[in-house]
């Protein structure tokens, strides 16, 4: 069987095509309700040096976090690792360009989603 990567080796796209391609994803709808401001407040935070996107433990409200199970905390840290990759990844994009992109509202959409599903179980772990 010929290797897919051999078979369409040759092959150009046309112009046409490739202008669609290139052309980046939109929505004109702008933000999902309440995740304007919860990036406006999440921007604060990092700006104002009470959120550092590199230092876990800045993420953490401590007096709902020391309250955990060991079980509890293990998760809560894990989850974290996820939430600040999401957060360095937003503060990137919105300091390129501070726009309601395709891009920054699927970002927000997933750390607000991440974020709620986990304190809904966990109780108000994060500061964001």
């Amino acid at each position: 069987m010929q290797d897919v990567f051999q078979k369409y080796a040759g092959h150009v796209v046309d112009p046409k095509t490739q202008e669609v391609i290139n052309k980046p994803l939109q929505d004109d709808t702008g933000f999902n309700e309440g995740h304007e401001e919860f990036l406006k407040m999440l921007i604060d935070k990092i700006e104002s040096g009470e959120l550092n996107p590199v230092v876990q433990d800045t993420l953490y409200n401590m007096e709902a976090y020391e309250k955990l199970s060991e079980e509890d905390k293990e998760a809560t840290d894990i989850t974290g690792t996820n939430i600040l990759s999401l957060v360095r990844q937003i503060e990137k994009v919105w300091k390129v360009d501070q726009k309601a992109s395709f891009q920054i509202q699927n970002l927000v959409e997933t750390l607000f989603q991440t974020k709620s599903k986990f304190e809904e179980k966990h109780g108000d772990v994060y500061i964001i």
